[in-house]
């Protein structure tokens, strides 16, 4: 056995006054949590996160009662209470990542720890409620760094890799925990006995780490509301394709980084006010729908696809030439035409026209781009509609039907 310094060679830590504010503390962030969820209802997580930090409130305070109540309570129960709010920060972690909560695992270790509480030596022996605190604790910090790493997926959120880094070190301190009590045990005789041990100031420690965990979970969760709320805004309601001021945006960007690359396109759906009138509104919309996802298909990452407004909308290949942007342009034209539309799943034989423009050939300013593109519209109606036209590339601006 390592003996331990003496109590005078460290700081001595009221420990009432650290479990009072850590009492006030941790309330007070579950009610953050639980203000922000009120406040946006799709982010189940945080309901999950706040109901976690809440209940470490009682089981903190069944802890500080510790001289005053049976050991049921303030050993078995406030442990249990604290292992289960860990196990709310596990569920609440899943639910961000999509996952199922996972109750199971979430109150294993509430479980344990009340099997283990009916050995009688179990109960007697301060260090290895100690050891097995800190190792069940460890065990749910490790589970929700490693879900928020795992489940991270393609989403950019600052704040998600802080989580994670905050809660291995939660992790690490309590495993830190668990080694010195298994090689320099500390003999709890009441709670003013450790005011001047390392278990207070590795228990301040976690405390404090926690806190900077609770404000991360909060930081993710609302930077990715924020991130849906912008990309919402980005996008058509009805297509779900960019919106016109989203695509002139981004367009702009990849022309600023490629100035010679990509082909813009334009379509305009033809008659499709007599569609409207025909079939109604709601077949119209149908249409439109039908077009947005035919495009959407072929798309890559860097593609961008935008509704200009009514029947019309935008497309900019980024890494297509002018010959395969046209190549695309007629694959989309064709199979518009085929496309089943409606309830009963019948090609209603509506046509698209299509312009075209390359930087390449027209200069690589926007506005230019889209002027030529839409010239090239109103050639392909000229010419009798269901047509590609380019405008501006005298090379290359053959037409087709």
């Amino acid at each position: 056995m390592v003996p331990q310094p003496p109590a005078s060679s460290m700081l001595a830590i009221d420990i009432h006054t650290l479990l009072l504010v850590s009492t006030l503390i941790l309330g007070s962030m579950g009610l953050l949590f639980l203000v922000s969820w009120w406040d946006d209802r799709t982010a189940r997580e945080r309901l999950d996160w706040g109901l976690g930090f809440l209940i470490l409130v009682p089981g903190v305070v069944l802890l500080s009662l510790r001289d005053r109540i049976g050991d049921v309570w303030s050993i078995a129960i406030a442990n249990a209470i604290i292992l289960a709010s860990y196990g709310l920060l596990y569920t609440g972690a899943r639910r961000f990542c999509g996952r199922k909560p996972g109750w199971g695992v979430a109150l294993c270790g509430a479980g344990l720890w009340l099997f283990l509480c009916r050995w009688p030596m179990f109960m007697e022996r301060f260090d290895l409620r100690v050891i097995a605190a800190s190792v069940l604790c460890a065990a749910y910090c490790a589970m929700v760094a490693r879900t928020l790493q795992r489940d991270a997926g393609g989403e950019r959120l600052p704040s998600r890799g802080r989580a994670i880094a905050a809660f291995a070190t939660v992790g690490a301190i309590l495993t830190l925990r668990g080694i010195l009590m298994m090689i320099a045990p500390v003999e709890l005789r009441g709670l003013a006995s450790i005011e001047s041990s390392w278990v207070t100031w590795l228990g301040l420690g976690v405390l404090v780490v926690g806190l900077i965990c609770a404000h991360f979970l909060l930081a993710m969760s609302s930077e990715r509301s924020n991130m849906h709320h912008r990309r919402a805004a980005e996008r058509d309601d009805l297509t779900g394709a960019l919106s016109r001021r989203a695509f002139v945006t981004r367009a702009r960007e990849r022309l600023e980084r490629a100035p010679d690359a990509g082909t813009l396109m334009f379509f305009d759906i033809d008659h499709f006010k007599a569609i409207n009138d025909t079939h109604g509104h709601a077949l119209g919309d149908e249409v439109l729908i039908a077009f947005a996802r035919l495009v959407e298909e072929g798309l890559g990452p860097e593609d961008l696809f935008a509704r200009w407004g009514g029947e019309e909308f935008v497309l900019f290949l980024a890494d297509r030439d002018f010959v395969a942007g046209r190549r695309v342009a007629e694959e989309i034209r064709r199979a518009f035409a085929r496309l089943a539309i409606g309830e009963d799943e019948r090609p209603l034989g509506v046509t698209v026209s299509v312009g075209l423009a390359a930087p390449a050939l027209t200069g690589p300013d926007l506005d230019h781009l889209i002027a030529c593109a839409d010239a090239g519209v109103y050639a392909a109606k000229r010419a009798g509609r269901d047509r590609v036209e380019a405008v501006g590339a005298p090379t290359l601006a053959t037409s087709s039907a």
